[in-house]
């Protein structure tokens, strides 16, 4: 992985991306020490599968929404009414 100072992102950012986008990584450095990293993103590295790769998500088993149930929905019935039973049920 190739290093570059941060004043060259600085004054290249556009050819400095143009490189990252073309699949190359670059280690961002000030005064030297290492302080970032820029990588292209593809697949692998979204968001989601990052988190699948680290252990902190586990993917669903079956991909597909959830059915709805079953039967047409009974739109008569009012929201507030079903709200107000249910915290009378909490007293």
């Amino acid at each position: 992985m190739d290093s570059i100072p941060v004043r060259e992102l600085n004054q290249h950012t556009s050819a400095v991306l143009a490189r990252v986008a073309g699949g190359e990584s670059l280690e961002i450095t000030v005064s030297g020490r290492p302080a970032a990293r820029l990588i292209p993103i593809d697949d692998s590295t979204s968001g989601l599968s990052d988190l699948v790769r680290r252990g902190r998500l586990i993917p669903a088993s079956d991909p597909a929404p959830p059915a709805l149930p079953p039967g047409d929905p009974d739109l008569s019935t009012d929201s507030t009414e079903v709200i107000s039973d249910l915290r009378e049920e909490r007293l």
